[in-house]
């Protein structure tokens, strides 16, 4: 195997590790166990924890503005458009589950010599949701809450589910212990119900329709 190709191996053992675990619980020696390669090795290829960490950051924000970029100048300045960047946002972490995780480890503190990652890639995806809702919103709404408000929610959902619901225990419950009520999979007529939720929360801050656009909400 080149060496580019156990550098990705490396880079995918990290990123799962770096969800399950944070940068704080990760080591040099548990990266390379799981990946079938030794320490010198992680450290040659990737330069250590801390820059394979700020790597699994980078490439995680990266996808995330990508999709959010992308649906931003596509979606029509509408209830509507405002329904389906949510369902486009969802859908996303659903397919990418380590992104929500990476960044709920953050928000517990984790790998606190880091922080200025949140200025870097946080604040200009916040910015950039917020400049595309803003002229839909009610005055005295606070945008900037509103749109945590939606993420708060996706997290929880994405990382923990909704308990009660017989899902099983993630696979890497060998790796450490599951916070409690911690669930793994989600059905689709959980997801939907979600969804649905989404929407009502955003059309309860959508400035009062008119006559004319009762009809499109």
């Amino acid at each position: 195997m080149d060496e580019d190709s156990v550098r990705e191996q490396i880079t995918q053992t990290a990123t799962r590790l770096f969800a399950e675990l944070g940068f704080d619980g990760t080591t040099a020696g548990m990266i390379a166990a799981a990946a079938g390669v030794d320490t010198a090795t992680v450290v040659d290829l990737t330069g250590g924890t801390t820059a394979l960490y700020h790597s699994v950051m980078e490439r995680a924000h990266m996808a995330e503005r990508s999709m959010l970029e992308e649906a931003s100048a596509s979606l029509p300045l509408s209830a509507q458009g405002l329904h389906d960047l949510a369902d486009i946002y969802l859908d996303f972490h659903l397919s990418h589950p380590h992104i929500a995780r990476l960044w709920l480890h953050r928000w517990l503190g984790d790998a606190a010599a880091s922080a200025d990652l949140e200025l870097s890639y946080e604040r200009p995806l916040t910015n950039l949701v917020a400049e595309a809702a803003r002229p839909l919103l009610a005055p005295d709404i606070d945008v900037d809450y509103m749109l945590w408000t939606l993420v708060w929610s996706m997290t929880g959902f994405v990382t923990y589910g909704v308990p009660d619901h017989g899902d099983q225990p993630a696979p890497w419950r060998d790796i450490a212990p599951l916070p409690q009520g911690y669930r793994s999979t989600l059905t689709p007529e959980t997801i939907e119900r979600f969804r649905s939720h989404l929407h009502t929360l955003i059309d309860r801050v959508l400035r009062a329709p008119g006559p004319s656009s009762t009809a499109s909400m």
